[in-house]
C-alpha cells in the first residue's frame, strides 16, 4: 500500500490519467498541428471505458519521411502495471543508426483487428505528407496478427521478419554448433553464393531444420 501511495503522489492516480487523455489530445493538437491523437472507448453501463489509443507527433512523422531510411520495425510489448494490454510502436532508424520512434499506440491484445487498426493509422500519419515512402520495408516478428496488419494495409511494402525472433523460435526446436555457425551467417550474407553455402551446411546436417524455416518463416530474413 505504501508503494501505491508513493506512486500516486509522484504520478497521480490511474483514474485521473484516463480522464486527462482528452485534455492531452486537445493540447497536442493545439501545440503541434498535424499530429494525430486517436482515442477510442467503450460505453459500459453509461460509463466511458478506455479501449485503445494512438499518437503520432508531426515532427516525428516529418523526421521519418525526410531524414530516415524507409524502414519501420513494428512490434508491441506487454503492459505490466495495474491495467494490462499491449504497448505498440513503429520505430525507424535515423542517420546515426539510432532508433527513431515514429508513432505508438495502446490496445488490449494482439488481434487482427487491433493490428489492422494500428497500421491503418500509421499509413494515415504518413499519408498526410507523401504517403508510403518509396521502397518502404516493414520488419515484424512471426506473429500472425501483426503480419496480417502489415499485409492488409501495406501490401506494396517489403515485409521482413526480425531475425532475433526467428532465431529465438528456431532454438526452441533445433540446437547444435552447425546452427550457431551458419544461421546468423546466412542472414548476414550479402550475396546468394554465401547464403547458399551456409544454408547447405545446415541442410546437410539437419534437413528438418531447413524444412521448418521454409514452412514457418516465409518472410524475408536474409540480406541477400
Amino acid at each position: 500500500m505504501g508503494k501505491l501511495l508513493a506512486l500516486k503522489e509522484l504520478y497521480g492516480d490511474c483514474d485521473t490519467s484516463f480522464d486527462n487523455l482528452y485534455s492531452f489530445k486537445a493540447q497536442i493538437e493545439r501545440c503541434c498541428p498535424g499530429s494525430i491523437v486517436i482515442i477510442e472507448h467503450h460505453t459500459i453501463k453509461y460509463k466511458i471505458r478506455f479501449k485503445r489509443f494512438f499518437v503520432a507527433l508531426k515532427p516525428c512523422i516529418d523526421g521519418f519521411l525526410s531524414g530516415c531510411r524507409p524502414y519501420l520495425a513494428v512490434d508491441s510489448t506487454f503492459l505490466t502495471g495495474r491495467f494490462k494490454g499491449q504497448l505498440a510502436s513503429a520505430t525507424a532508424v535515423d542517420g546515426h543508426s539510432w532508433m527513431y520512434l515514429v508513432c505508438m499506440g495502446v490496445f488490449d491484445s494482439e488481434t487482427n483487428e487491433n493490428w489492422i487498426w494500428f497500421m491503418q493509422l500509421v499509413r494515415q500519419a504518413m499519408g498526410q505528407a507523401i504517403g508510403s515512402p518509396r521502397g518502404l520495408t516493414i520488419c515484424t516478428d512471426a506473429g500472425q496478427p501483426v503480419m496480417t496488419g502489415v499485409k492488409e494495409v501495406f501490401p506494396e511494402a517489403e515485409h521482413r521478419e526480425c531475425m532475433f525472433h526467428l532465431v529465438s523460435n528456431f532454438k526452441k526446436k533445433f540446437h547444435g554448433k552447425v546452427f550457431d555457425d551458419h544461421l546468423w551467417a546466412a542472414a548476414y550474407s550479402w550475396n546468394p553464393y554465401l547464403f547458399v553455402k551456409n544454408w547447405v551446411a545446415m541442410d546437410i546436417a539437419k534437413p528438418t531444420a531447413t524444412a521448418y524455416l521454409r514452412k514457418w518463416h516465409t518472410r524475408l530474413w536474409s540480406r541477400s
